[in-house]
C-alpha cells in the first residue's frame, strides 16, 4: 500500500510541476503581449485612444496569472502537508532550488534526505 501511495504522489507531483511550469509561460506570454501592445500603437503613430481596451484586458489577464500562479503555490504547499501526513518521504523532482526560507519548514529545522 505505501509503494502504490508513493506512485499516486508522485504522479500527483508531476502534473502539479507541470501546471506550475505552464502558469509561468502563459505569465511571460502575457507579460510579452503586454510589452507589444504599447510600443505597436507608438509604432504605428496612432491616438492612445485607439487599443486601450485590448491593453487593458491584457494587463487584467496578467493580473489573473499572478492570482492563479498564487493559488497553485498553495495547492503546492497544501499537497506537501498532505504527502507530510500520510508520512510519505520527501523526494526532489528535476534541478529546482528550494527556497531557504521556505515557509512550510519551520526555522531551525534542518533539510532531509531526499
Amino acid at each position: 500500500m505505501r509503494a502504490q501511495r508513493q506512485s499516486i504522489a508522485k504522479h500527483v507531483a508531476e502534473r502539479l510541476f507541470a501546471a506550475e511550469e505552464a502558469i509561468d509561460l502563459a505569465a511571460a506570454r502575457i507579460a510579452e503581449l503586454n510589452a507589444a501592445l504599447p510600443l505597436a500603437r507608438l509604432d504605428a503613430r496612432l491616438s492612445a485612444m485607439i487599443g486601450q481596451d485590448a491593453i487593458q484586458s491584457s494587463a487584467s489577464a496578467m493580473l489573473l496569472m499572478a492570482e492563479t500562479r498564487e493559488k497553485i503555490v498553495i495547492t503546492h504547499a497544501n499537497l506537501k502537508h498532505a504527502s507530510d501526513t500520510m508520512g510519505l518521504p520527501e523526494t526532489s523532482y528535476g534541478d529546482l532550488l528550494k527556497v531557504a526560507g521556505d515557509a512550510s519548514r519551520p526555522s531551525g529545522q534542518h533539510l532531509r534526505a531526499v
